[in-house]
C-alpha cells in the first residue's frame, strides 16, 4: 500500500460465523471527518471516470464478470436471488453503464460509490459511534428486522447473509443494503469503510481495491485514515 501517514486507530474486529470459502473483509477507519457535499472538481473527475467505465465495459460484460459472478454464486447459497438483490458495486456500476448519473448524497458516500463501481468490490460505510462491540458475518435470524437506508423494513427469513454488531444488523446481504441505524450523517466524524471480498477476490485484488479507494479518500476528503486491516474467514 502506498498511502502515506496512516494513523494507528483502534477499531472493532470482524469475525465469520459462515463457512463459505474465500470470504474477507478489509477495514479502514476514517477519523476526524467533516461530512460535506461533493466539490465541483470531484464531479468533473466522476464524469471522466464514467466515460472510462463506459468505454471499458458493457452491461453484457458486467453480467459475465467473474468478480460479480462470485458474489452472485455466494448469494444463491444463502437463498438470495442476486438478480433482485445485487451487491452494491454491481448495482452502482450497472447504473453507470446504463448512462445514468449517481446520486448526490455527501462527499464520502459519493466517493465510495464511485470507487466501488470502479474496482467492483462492494463497500459498506458504518458510523462507528453507532456500533456496539465487534462485527460478525453471519446468517440472519428468522424474523430478525432490518431497516435499510431510506426507511424500508425487511423481515429476515433466517437464511440471508448479514453483517451485524452485538445487537443489530448493520448490512443486509454482503454490502447490498447498509442500515439506517448506522448510516453516515452530517454529524458523523468516525467511519468504518468495509470492503467485502468473495471467493475470487484474491489478496492482490483486495489490495488494489484498497489502493484505489484510499487514493480517492486522500484526494477528496480531509480526515485521518488508519492502516488497512484484512480479516479472512477460516479456509
Amino acid at each position: 500500500m502506498s498511502k502515506k501517514n496512516y494513523m494507528s486507530l483502534e477499531g472493532p474486529r470482524v469475525y465469520f460465523e459462515v463457512d463459505r470459502p474465500g470470504l474477507s473483509v478489509a477495514m479502514v477507519i476514517i477519523d476526524d471527518l467533516k461530512v460535506n457535499q461533493s466539490t465541483l472538481s470531484f464531479e468533473e473527475y466522476e464524469r471522466e471516470t464514467f466515460i472510462e467505465l463506459r468505454t471499458q465495459m458493457t452491461l453484457e460484460d458486467a453480467k459475465d464478470d467473474p468478480i460479480f459472478r462470485s458474489y452472485r454464486d455466494l448469494y444463491w447459497t444463502f437463498g438470495m436471488d442476486p438478480t433482485k438483490l445485487r451487491v452494491s458495486s454491481e448495482a452502482v456500476l450497472r447504473r453507470i453503464l446504463k448512462g445514468l448519473n449517481l446520486w448526490r448524497i455527501s462527499d464520502i458516500v459519493d466517493i465510495i460509490n464511485l470507487a466501488s463501481a470502479y474496482h467492483k468490490i462492494p463497500i459498506g460505510l458504518v458510523d462507528a459511534s453507532k456500533l456496539v462491540g465487534d462485527l460478525v458475518v453471519r446468517t440472519a435470524l428468522k424474523g430478525e428486522i432490518f431497516r435499510r437506508i431510506g426507511g424500508k423494513t425487511l423481515e429476515c427469513r433466517g437464511r440471508e447473509i448479514v453483517v451485524a454488531d452485538d445487537v443489530k444488523i448493520v448490512c443486509f446481504g454482503y454490502a447490498t443494503h447498509d442500515s439506517e441505524q448506522t448510516m453516515i450523517t452530517k454529524e458523523t466524524n468516525r467511519v468504518l469503510v468495509l470492503l467485502y471480498g468473495a471467493e475470487v477476490v484474491s489478496r492482490e485484488i483486495m489490495n488494489d481495491a484498497l489502493k484505489i479507494t484510499l487514493d480517492m479518500i486522500d484526494q477528496w476528503l480531509d480526515c485521518r485514515v488508519s492502516e488497512p486491516q484484512i480479516f479472512e474467514s477460516e479456509p
